[in-house]
């Protein structure tokens, strides 16, 4: 009986050990392919609007650091056209896609990791919604 519970537990702490690899992999492969991605919703996305402090209803976006990272200035009375354009082409899941467009002045400064990448985001009721992607290798 002791030498079957040996072999549950080894089966066991195998299986786990796979997994834990597989996700481990999943997550360097897309931090790897994270800065073509911004290139890519750049190319895609990018209105190319020139940023203004009154631009209440445009949407501006800036790629940074070399193209590791991008932010997306979406005014309070904007379409959100880009905004969607961008967390659309990232693959964002539907549940953090609608916290970020869901913020609230009061939430305060939000991040979340996922899929290589911190997004982080905050909204102000007078200038509208922030959001930044950040991929995550070579940091």
């Amino acid at each position: 009986m002791l030498i079957f519970a040996v072999i549950i537990v080894a089966v066991v702490i195998a299986i786990l050990a796979v997994w834990k690899g597989a996700s481990y992999v999943q997550e360097k492969r897309a931090e790897a392919a994270a800065p073509a991605l911004v290139s890519k919703v750049n190319t895609d996305c990018n209105p190319n609007v020139q940023f203004s402090e009154t631009s209440i209803n445009k949407e501006i976006m800036v790629t940074e650091d070399g193209g590791k990272s991008m932010t997306l200035l979406s005014g309070k009375d904007s379409s959100k056209k880009t905004l969607d354009c961008m967390l659309t082409k990232y693959g964002m899941p539907e549940d953090l896609k609608h916290r970020i467009l869901d913020a609230k002045m009061d939430d305060g400064l939000k991040t979340e990791r996922w899929n290589g990448m911190d997004v982080t985001w905050i909204y102000n009721e007078n200038s509208g919604l922030q959001v930044t992607l950040e991929t995550l290798n070579d940091k």
